[in-house]
This record gives C-alpha cells, sequence and structure tokens, in this order.
C-alpha cells in the first residue's frame, strides 16, 4: 500500500513547555506541517517544519517493539535536511540562537518516558549562539554529543569553555560526572536558582580544569573530587594552582534535618600578595612578600555567591615584609588596611596627613571569629618600624557595616603625622593597658591615636577618638574573663 498523507496546523491552543527554540504559548500562532508518505515493508517517511527555524527528516519504523525511529535528523536554522543519515538512530544538528540546559533537565514527564534517551538519540553537532547553564550565559557555544558507556560524551568549544565532559544517563547513579577542560569562564549570570537544589539527587564529580575563572576572578588549574553519599556531596579534595597562589582543602554540602549544610575548610599560599588580590579583585592595597589565608567555615543553605552573609568559623590571614599601597582622599586621608574576599576596603584608618606610597609593615597577621555573617577580632596587627595598628571590632558581612576601634602607636623618632597625639594620665594609662590585655603582645610606641570606624562599607566613618573614649567602647566589645575560650564573635558588635 503506497499513499501520503499532509497535515498542516497554527498551533493554537497547545502551548509547549520545552525549552527554545521548541517553547511556546497556547495562544501564540506557530505553522506546522507534517507530510508523511507510505510504502512498501518500510515504516512511513515524514518530513516536517515547525516554524521558520525547525526542520526534521524521519524514517519511522513498522515494529513497535524497537525505537520509534530509525534514522532521521531534525536540523534547527533556515536549511532543510535533504537524505536521511546513513547511521541508526535520531541525529540534531545546525544552529540555535539560544536555548537552555537548565530548562531542558527540569523537564517533567506526565507519563512514563518508555525506551531512555540514548537508545534512540544517536548524537547531535549544534551551534549554539546563547546557551544557558545554571544560570550562567555562554556565547557561541560548539558542541558534540555522542552516547556513550553510561553516559554521554560531549566536547565544547568556545572561547569561554573548551574541552571534554562526560555527564551519565541517570542522576545520581553509580557514574560519575566528568569535566576534563581546558578552559572554564563563567560569563554573566542570566537568571536566579530556583529553589534549593538537593546534593542527594547529584551524581559524583571529578574535575580538572586547567583556566577556571569565576566572577572576574582568575582561580588557575582546579582539580576536584566530589562524592556522592546518602547526605549529599563531600568534596575529598581540591587544589589550585595560579601563577600567584595555591590554595587546597576540602569540604562537604550535606542535607540536614533542618536543611543543607556547607562546610569549607582551605589554606591559600602566595608569594605575591599584591598580585593574589589582584587575581581575586580585591583591589590593590596591600603588597606583600608572602601571604596566608587559612579558614574553616560552615553556612547554612547551598554554595552559593550569598553564603557569605550567613558564614560561621574561623578565618586567619597574614603577610609579611609588605606595604599598605594606597592612600586615599577620604576623611582626611584614607588607608585601606587590607581587603579579602567580597570586603573591598573593609578595614579604613585615618592617618591624618600619612602620604607616600605607603605604609611598610614587617608583619601583618590577625583573626576573625565569624557567626552568622558577623566578623569579629581582636588580634588585627600591622607591626612595622614607622608604626604599629592594632584593630579590634566587628564587621557585619550581612549588613555591611563596621563597629570597630584602632590604636595607632608610632615608634619614638619616626615621622608620623597622628595629630592630636595624647598626654599621659589615667584614661591612657588604662587604655593601653585594655589594648595590652586584647592583643597577644602590647603595641609598642609613644606617640598613639585611637580611632573609631563605624558605618556602612561604602563610607565608612572615621573618626579620632580620646582614650576614655576608646577604654569604653573596648570594655564593651571584649569577651568576659569566663568566656574567654569561646568564639569572640558570639559577644556581638562593640
Amino acid at each position: 500500500m503506497r499513499g501520503s498523507l499532509r497535515i498542516s496546523s497554527d498551533l493554537r491552543g497547545l502551548g509547549s513547555g520545552m525549552p527554545e527554540p521548541l517553547a511556546k504559548s497556547a495562544d501564540a500562532a506557530r505553522p506546522l506541517t507534517i507530510s508523511a508518505s507510505f510504502g512498501g515493508d518500510a515504516g512511513p517517511r515524514i518530513q516536517a517544519q515547525l516554524g521558520r527555524d525547525v526542520h526534521a527528516l524521519l524514517q519511522w519504523r513498522n515494529r513497535p517493539v524497537d525505537p520509534p525511529i530509525e534514522r532521521g535528523i531534525v536540523a534547527f536554522g533556515a536549511t532543510a535536511p535533504t537524505a536521511l543519515p546513513r547511521t541508526a538512530g535520531l541525529w540534531l544538528t545546525g544552529r540555535l540562537e539560544a536555548t537552555s540546559l537548565s530548562d531542558l533537565l527540569a523537564l517533567e514527564w506526565d507519563q512514563p518516558r518508555g525506551r531512555p534517551l540514548q537508545e534512540w538519540l544517536a548524537g547531535a553537532d549544534l551551534s549554539i549562539q546563547h546557551l544557558e547553564v545554571l544560570g550562567y550565559e555562554f556565547a557561541n557555544v560548539n558542541g558534540r554529543l555522542r552516547p556513550g558507556n553510561r553516559a554521554w560524551e560531549v566536547d565544547v568549544n568556545s572561547e569561554a569553555v573548551r574541552g571534554h565532559v562526560v555527564v551519565p544517563y541517570a542522576f545520581p547513579g553509580d557514574v560519575p560526572m566528568v569535566l576534563d577542560l581546558e578552559r572554564l569562564h563563567f560569563g554573566k549570570s542570566v537568571r536566579d536558582g530556583e529553589g534549593e537544589p538537593d546534593p542527594r539527587e547529584l551524581p559524583a564529580i571529578h574535575a580538572d580544569i586547567r583556566d577556571l575563572r569565576f566572577d572576574g576572578r582568575s582561580y588557575g588549574h582546579l582539580q576536584a573530587e566530589l562524592a556522592r553519599g546518602t547526605a549529599g556531596m563531600t568534596l575529598n579534595q581540591f587544589s589550585m594552582q595560579h601563577a600567584t597562589f595555591s590554595a587546597s582543602g576540602r569540604g562537604s554540602w550535606l542535607m540536614r534535618e533542618s536543611g543543607a549544610e556547607c562546610r569549607l575548610e582551605f589554606t591559600v599560599e602566595t608569594r605575591n600578595v599584591l598580585a593574589f588580590m589582584n587575581a581575586m579583585q580585591l583591589g590593590s592595597l596591600v603588597a606583600g612578600r608572602h601571604g596566608r589565608i587559612a579558614a574553616n567555615l560552615s553556612w547554612p543553605g547551598p554554595p552559593k555567591s550569598s553564603a557569605i552573609e550567613r558564614l560561621s568559623g574561623h578565618l586567619e590571614i597574614a603577610a609579611q615584609d609588605g606595604r599598605l599601597t594606597s592612600v586615599e582622599p577620604g576623611a582626611g586621608r584614607v588607608l585601606g588596611l587590607m581587603s579579602l574576599s567580597h570586603l573591598p576596603r573593609r578595614l579604613a584608618l585615618d592617618f591624618g596627613d600619612l602620604t607616600g606610597e605607603g605604609l611598610s609593615f614587617d608583619t601583618l597577621r590577625g583573626t576573625f571569629q565569624l557567626t552568622d555573617g558577623e566578623a569579629f577580632t581582636d588580634n588585627l596587627t600591622l607591626r612595622g618600624s614607622a608604626a604599629e595598628i592594632g584593630l579590634a571590632g566587628s564587621t557585619s558581612l550581612r549588613h555591611q557595616t563596621y563597629d570597630q576601634t584602632a590604636v595607632v602607636t608610632g615608634q619614638l623618632g619616626a615621622s608620623l603625622g597622628v595629630a592630636g597625639a595624647l598626654a599621659g594620665g589615667p584614661a591612657v594609662g588604662a587604655a593601653l593597658l585594655l589594648f595590652s590585655r586584647i592583643f597577644k603582645g602590647p603595641l609598642q610606641g609613644a606617640t598613639r591615636g585611637y580611632y573609631r570606624i563605624t558605618g556602612s562599607w561604602d563610607d565608612p566613618q572615621v573618626r579620632r577618638i580620646d582614650a576614655r573614649e576608646m577604654k569604653d567602647s573596648q570594655e564593651a566589645a571584649t569577651p568576659a574573663p569566663a568566656r574567654a575560650g569561646e568564639s569572640a564573635s558570639a559577644q556581638g558588635s562593640p
């Protein structure tokens, strides 16, 4: 029996929740034409066109026990296919203006899916002008997909991403996801995540990314091993090797009764503090021969940038043989003491007429205790030949504010123009004893100035105070003796 059949419709009243270019609202018109020809023992041969840019040529099977498509091709773009592929299965080719991997993975099926996708999708060779992945956009991506041994084998190439990816057929499953990439440069964020992901639904991940960049920061060569368990994901180890620093650590992303919880423990070492800060987009306020950061942090919720507002844990910083490189106009002169990730110019001091290339130091070190986005330090010190600086108080990562007190001491004979140097007296003596108790070692030098740093990160207010006011503010911030061994951040803001 031979014959043909032709069907056409504008598809009004029919909606599609598929990603672009197959997405469509029910009230929109989009012409669809289907032509089928029948003859001989073979199944029908079908030609279809959806709108102007989706074309299909399919050879259907007669036997329902087999995958429904014997051979076929779906082409995206202006050119319609003229011949069936030589190999079995369905092929996807052409160029897409935009599509979303997140939307594709989020598809829900009301009915059983039947045969697995890998049994009838032979592969894809696509160019995508705007590809959304995990909320980020990648431009002009060329991709090649083939079914492999229990996983899709994907090769990608663009200015932002290049390499090989292995994606398991089923999540979570026993097959790990593999990211073997020459480069991965995350583009701009184009959408917020909808709901919180469940780490128990993810596969294990092996990552080897030779050039990782995220949010404008360069992380160098990342290697990481993430294992899955009944409670979620464990970051067994990770390492970063960059021209300016090295880092290593471990962590976890687990589900608890109260929800998701993340932990991250890491150390960073650098032989060029200024170059490290530039790589991390932290400004250029501190230079040093050697720097180190060590942290043990936790937060509720998934791993994302907003977690900084909920951090708890412990952070240590140190730098040697360096200088504070920048003195900028502000309230008199504003000297940025340091910049941490997401905290540019957070710690600021007014030194009156301090000028020049920057204040040199032998050591810069301190520890921070964090509780739910509130960071407290009682031992941040800069020690150099011209001056010593001690800073104590809190920084709110949640509200982006300061509440800190600083003492500046100049060595005898040093030229440090701290106006209003205080004369001796009981209040001065009490204040110095207080700072000696707070800091591990007493601050040296005779010329002293005291400062309060309050207000927002964008516009901190630096105010010179006398010793009595400094004493009062620090007594309010100093932990009680009975709690000296506990986290100082639990004491609240001074």
